[in-house]
């Protein structure tokens, strides 16, 4: 994304604005493969929770307080609103809304590293990646989730949002890596970057650059349209695609409406809501950036990926029990049960599917700095709305938390959840910039027993 620099002119700031990835169409055309009808879309939006690192399953979805102490560790347990549902005692307010939401116990991943950014990787494109890793392959090698969803749903919706947001940004392990690319589907179909969201909940939240105007263009400068329209030519006359984009037009106007702000900075700006709002969702970055997640479906944006974490945050390899109880949990705990019941109050939950979720649970045995290690071959993940079921507790680890004991769900089963509830079929090819037919995701079906009839 482009910066204002001093002396920035209102030519080259219209041809920078129209060029965010964000208002460009995709290059990839679409071929349905063996799709023998439509899947019905139940979801109209999708808000990923990523926490990143990896939380530990045993300390909050799956805890075993029978287990020897060096397996169940230090914190006790809960009773939630699910009667089938028992759950770690530092998560207080999603234990009053598990009537709300599904808990999978058995999620694996085939991460023979056992390392995150191959993790990140899948949990963010639905592909292994082994040689995905900060000093190995930084992007992705396959298009991502929300990419997937812009192509096949709209890079903007129809208010004139862009169709996938990141909450702040794209990236993953403090910047290093990006496993959010669109690829060979274009610069469009990447995602939005909202920026950073205030520490505090009475802190003011800046809109992201692109969506507000340098301070010498005004509204009514820049609703000249023949202005805007000629620096659009210029752009096209630059990248020399004017033949790959016949719906230009289209977007042309879409891209003006968002830069004056008429959707973009009304959705994108949460100093409009309420104090009491603000608070509920807690005082983080966290907190803040689910809020700003729940503005943005309300808009009609359709997936949005908030970051939990500055730097894999839940890898708790020490101190895991001091650092959950006191740094990761609570915020988190607020954040999600806020998000959840307020979806709820809004009549918004049937309509909007919420994951939260890491790319890995952590080792079942405490390690000797009183942490717990990288463990992809069982974890927990929640997963809840979007036409889904309501209070399942789906799948049972072993005893000691260490391999899926019952119903097996490979974290593809769950990407291909959330693709049949947008009504995309996983089993969907598009092809590349080479007319190569390539899959939306591997062989996977749907979770059945969390898709309602």
């Amino acid at each position: 994304m482009f910066r204002f620099e001093p002396g920035f002119n209102r030519r080259g700031f219209l041809a920078k604005s129209v060029a965010l990835g964000a208002f460009m169409l995709p290059k990839a055309s679409r071929a349905v493969g063996d799709v023998s009808q439509p899947v019905q879309r139940r979801a109209k939006s999708v808000i990923v929770l990523l926490q990143e690192g990896g939380m530990s399953h045993l300390e909050t979805w799956d805890p075993k307080p029978r287990a020897p102490a060096e397996i169940r560790g230090s914190f006790g347990t809960i009773k939630t609103t699910n009667p089938a549902l028992i759950i770690g005692e530092h998560t207080p307010r999603l234990a009053k809304q598990a009537h709300l939401y599904n808990i999978v116990r058995s999620v694996y991943m085939d991460n023979a590293r056992r390392d995150h950014s191959p993790g990140l990787h899948w949990v963010l494109t639905g592909y292994d990646n082994q040689a995905a890793g900060v000093g190995l392959m930084r992007v992705n090698k396959d298009p991502s989730v929300g990419s997937i969803v812009a192509h096949e749903l709209g890079v903007l919706t129809s208010e004139g949002m862009p169709n996938f947001v990141a909450i702040p940004s794209n990236r993953q392990l403090g910047g290093r890596v990006n496993y959010n690319g669109a690829l060979h589907l274009g610069a469009a179909c990447d995602a939005f970057e909202s920026g950073a969201v205030p520490q505090r909940a009475d802190q003011p939240y800046v809109l992201p650059v692109g969506l507000t105007l340098p301070a010498d263009i005004s509204p009514a400068r820049l609703s000249d349209r023949r202005g805007l329209l000629a620096a659009i030519g210029r752009f096209r006359h630059q990248r020399d695609r004017a033949a790959r984009f016949p719906g230009l037009d289209e977007y042309q106007v879409q891209a003006y409406d968002l830069l004056v702000g008429q959707q973009g900075q009304r959705a994108l700006d949460i100093n409009r809501e309420p104090a009491s709002v603000r608070q509920l969702y807690g005082d983080s970055a966290l907190g803040q950036g689910t809020l700003l997640a729940r503005r943005l479906v309300e808009a009609g944006v359709t997936y949005v990926l908030v970051n939990y974490s500055k730097n894999n945050s839940w890898d708790t390899h020490k101190n895991n029990f001091d650092r959950l109880q006191n740094t990761l949990l609570p915020p988190a705990d607020q954040a999600a049960s806020a998000l959840l019941a307020d979806l709820e109050q809004r009549g918004m939950l049937d309509d909007v599917l919420v994951l939260m979720t890491g790319e890995m649970g952590r080792t079942p045995k405490i390690n000797q700095d009183s942490g717990r290690d990288h463990w992809p071959d069982v974890f927990s993940l929640l997963i809840a709305g979007g036409g889904l079921t309501r209070s399942q507790v789906l799948g049972r680890s072993s005893g000691h938390a260490d391999t899926p004991e019952t119903r097996p769900v490979h974290f593809n089963e769950i990407l291909a959840t959330v693709y049949h509830q947008l009504g995309i079929d996983p089993k969907l090819t598009i092809t590349d910039h080479q007319d190569r037919p390539l899959r939306i995701l591997p062989e996977a079906k749907p979770v059945h027993e969390l898709v309602s009839a």
